[in-house]
């Protein structure tokens, strides 16, 4: 839980280095799970060009920051796909767990908290120039066969199980 809430953090970290913004609203969440387990998570954001100008400075490679940082503390092998001042794409290995049993495949993905985000900016050097929204306005989470939960404007994502019938 604790691994996650920091890679969640630090997502939203890395996005506004990449982005020159002052401001980040977190518009949607996405988290899409394969059968086996992996994960492709895209965070849609919004910064308004007011908001742009203030910070300047971007970090270096952000990428590779970014998989770095949160394979450190999530123990799992990260994959950022892209990073713009509107998005961020990543795969994430095993984010579900996988149980077989004879009639089905059961998914179970873990507990999800943004409200580590705006705590963990406090620390970088731009946090007096920055107002932090990390609360989605609408987060989805993805089954392999179809199946969807959403939650609106929620700063948890709660640990999900589903269950797809073989």
């Amino acid at each position: 839980m604790i691994q996650y809430t920091r890679a969640l953090g630090l997502v939203l970290v890395i996005a506004l280095l990449a982005a020159p913004a002052a401001a980040f609203t977190m518009n949607r969440f996405d988290i899409q799970v394969a059968e086996n387990g992996d994960a492709e998570v895209t965070a849609d954001y919004t910064l308004t060009w007011v908001e742009r100008i203030v910070v300047f400075m971007r970090i270096a490679e952000p990428q590779q920051q970014l998989e770095y940082a949160i394979s450190q503390y999530s123990g799992k092998d990260v994959t950022v796909t892209s990073v713009s001042p509107g998005e961020t794409v990543l795969s994430v290995s095993d984010f579900a767990t996988v149980r077989e049993t004879r009639d089905a495949v059961i998914y179970t993905t873990p507990y999800l908290d943004f409200s580590g985000a705006e705590q963990a900016i406090r620390g970088y050097w731009f946090s007096r120039f920055v107002t932090v929204d990390a609360s989605p306005d609408i987060s989805v989470v993805s089954f392999p066969d179809g199946y969807e939960e959403s939650f609106p404007d929620s700063l948890v994502i709660p640990s999900l199980s589903h269950e797809v019938k073989i």
